[in-house]
């Protein structure tokens, strides 16, 4: 596996990201065409690489899998051009309004023809989640899925320490510990809350319609954090046969980022999962060879 810098110009602007490339030859390596790539997006306004390094660390373990992994940050951000964000709620609201939706079904297109990537899986950390959905409009069948890491489906900028009330948490909680099909879990079913207030409802529909029609996701959440209660609520929402194309992995003991405890190292391996079990890959020895070379 090696890493290569990219420099796009991309609606006016120099793109700079990082290729993870499986290395020809070697375990991860490919022969033609990679049928499936990833693309991680900026975590809200930190750099390409991810707090933590956590965006490197998915890439590097894909691409030791086969599976090149493009990580670009756009406009004003990383190593890109243009103007910087004044603050994370300047940011936010230009975020809700689509302030990164044509980069990324731009950058989408150009690493289908120019590394002639079939489809491709796109997410990242948090306000990542936006783009991404939004990019199902245009990408249509060439998105292959959907890596959505602490996602925020919320119109207000998001609030790692905001807190619901009580009976909300002990429902959310009796929920998930309950066995399926039980009498108590489907008394804690019907007695769920509506959904947020702040929920942005357009996203949550078109998620819920591309899942409808198969599209795959993984929803990566920190345990009984604020997120954690906030998606939950959606993902109940999510009727057959949406709901059973989405997996959840709840990661415990850490916070937003994913920087405290073992955070880190759960998310690298969840995403490692789900993305060999649902598009091939190189098997894990391999990889794992391959890794001390």
């Amino acid at each position: 596996m090696v890493r290569t810098i990219l420099t796009w110009r991309i609606l006016g602007e120099n793109l700079v990201g990082t290729c993870h490339v499986p290395t020809p030859g070697r375990a991860g390596g490919l022969s033609g065409a990679p049928s499936v790539g990833v693309l991680l997006l900026n975590a809200g306004p930190a750099p390409r690489s991810g707090n933590s390094d956590l965006s490197v660390r998915i890439g590097d373990r894909l691409a030791l899998r086969g599976f090149p992994v493009f990580r670009f940050d756009f406009g004003g951000l990383g190593d890109s051009s243009g103007p910087t964000p004044k603050d994370l709620d300047a940011y936010w609201h230009e975020v809700l309004r689509g302030l990164n939706d044509d980069a990324t079904a731009a950058l989408l297109e150009r690493i289908q023809r120019e590394f002639g990537v079939a489809r491709i899986v796109v997410g990242g950390l948090c306000a990542a989640a936006l783009p991404s959905v939004r990019a199902l409009d245009r990408a249509g069948a060439a998105l292959a899925g959907l890596i959505l890491l602490e996602p925020s489906f919320r119109l207000a900028v998001p609030r790692t320490l905001e807190e619901e009330r009580p009976l909300e948490r002990i429902l959310a909680r009796l929920r998930r510990r309950l066995p399926r099909g039980g009498r108590l879990r489907s008394l804690a079913h019907r007695l769920r809350p509506r959904l947020p207030r702040d929920v942005n409802r357009p996203i949550v529909a078109r998620w819920q319609a591309n899942s409808a029609l198969g599209l795959r996701s993984l929803v990566l959440l920190a345990a009984d954090q604020a997120t954690d209660r906030h998606v939950t609520r959606i993902l109940e929402s999510l009727p057959d046969p949406a709901a059973s194309a989405v997996s959840c992995v709840r990661v415990p003991h850490t916070n937003h980022l994913f920087t405290v405890g073992e955070g880190c190292d759960a998310v690298v391996g969840a995403v490692e999962r789900w993305v060999t079990e649902n598009f091939g890959g190189h098997p894990a020895s391999a990889a794992r060879s391959g890794s001390r070379s």
